[in-house]
């Protein structure tokens, strides 16, 4: 009526796909090789003396592959935290078993109690094997990542390469390298040996880096070009502050007496004027700025205006016309970045204020871009 032995046994014991079921759960679970699961003992130990609901289950495991001196080891199975227990389940039902590695294990054990008693095991993967081959196969031990395959082909699962939309095929490394990704810690491996050997090679990890890399490198690229960019105040704002000075200051972001002082020259520098030279990056405050003209480029209080161009051109093309007759990294330290500070002010303006303005370069400006670049123009 039960079907004998055979039906006996297997209504009371793991047959060898529900034994590589729970080995690949666990795995999933724990992010551990899929053969140092396999080879998990029942005994265990339990800080808390097992009188505690969950808790913590540590349970010596081996992988060979690390070497006689390291291949010992000792893994924490954790039972959810009470916090994301709660969440994790509704109020009439029981705290989740299958999304912790404490209770698979737990639950493990108890089903195979019998086969482990009766087979004299030691592992926690014990079966029973309705067609045996020989009298130690009937009640077989521990489970193989071979056994896989056929599990997967039992269950639907592509043996081979997954189709796009389709069920993913199941491999225990592929397993292992997710529950890796997903947790970004070392298991049972160095910090060094997960970065090189697991997160590098992974497609997901590497358009993840990409994607790190490049939002942080355009942020840098933004801050770098808002920092070079200097305000410029147009022809037309410069019209409006004639006739209208407070109107334009507020438009301009600054007092009104600065404003008219800048329009009237009162506080150029060589290529900019500065809205308040006692207020230097590089100085105390309220002690005059000691920074090289061409640092002005690189300053927050530095402004444009229309009559600055002449010379803002002149320097320009003579730090442009450097480039071939000197060192290149020299010339990258000096003057690549003011070459496209400058640039960056010379857009603002079109081809005929460009041309009006070389024409307006007088003989004292061109000299005084030759001691700005010669640094004739610096403190000592």
């Amino acid at each position: 009526m039960s079907g004998g032995l055979t039906g006996i046994g297997l209504r009371l014991c793991l047959a060898g796909a529900e034994m590589t079921a729970f080995a690949l759960l666990l795995t999933a679970l724990t992010a551990e090789n899929f053969g140092t699961v396999a080879a998990w003992p029942a005994v265990h130990y339990r800080p808390d003396g097992g009188f505690a609901e969950g808790g913590l289950a540590l349970v010596e495991a081996v992988k060979p592959r690390r070497g006689p001196d390291r291949e010992h080891m000792v893994t924490a199975l954790e039972d959810l935290p009470p916090g994301l227990g709660d969440l994790l389940q509704s109020p009439q039902d029981d705290l989740p078993m299958f999304r912790s590695p404490a209770r698979v294990y737990r639950l493990l054990l108890e089903l195979t109690e019998v086969s482990r008693r009766h087979g004299g095991h030691t592992l926690a993967f014990s079966g029973f094997n309705p067609r045996p081959t020989s009298s130690n196969s009937r009640w077989p031990q521990g489970t193989q990542a071979s056994y896989i395959g056929k599990w997967a082909a039992g269950h639907g699962f592509p043996t081979g390469k997954a189709s796009a939309g389709g069920l993913p095929s199941v491999e225990a490394r592929r397993i292992r390298q997710t529950g890796i990704e997903h947790s970004r810690r070392p298991v049972a491996q160095t910090r060094r040996t997960m970065n090189d050997s697991c997160l590098k090679r992974s497609p997901d990890m590497q358009r993840e880096s990409r994607t790190v890399v490049g939002a942080a490198l355009r942020a840098e690229v933004g801050k770098a070009r808002a920092r070079r960019r200097i305000p410029v105040i147009t022809a037309a704002l410069v019209d409006r502050a004639r006739t209208d000075l407070a109107a334009a200051a507020e438009e301009s972001a600054l007092p009104p007496d600065t404003l008219r002082r800048m329009i009237n020259g009162e506080y150029d520098t060589a290529a900019t004027a500065c809205t308040d030279h006692l207020a230097g990056p590089q100085t105390e405050p309220g002690q005059p700025c000691t920074a090289s003209f061409l640092a002005c480029l690189d300053c927050a209080n530095a402004r444009g205006l229309p009559h600055h161009l002449p010379v803002q051109l002149a320097l320009h093309d003579r730090l442009a016309g450097l480039r071939p007759h000197m060192d290149q990294a020299v010339w990258r330290v000096r003057f690549e970045k003011p070459l496209a500070q400058l640039a960056d002010l010379i857009g603002h303006y079109n081809d005929a204020d460009r041309q009006q303005a070389r024409r307006r370069l007088s003989e004292r400006e061109r000299q005084m871009v030759e001691d700005l670049v010669d640094g004739r123009m610096d403190l000592r």
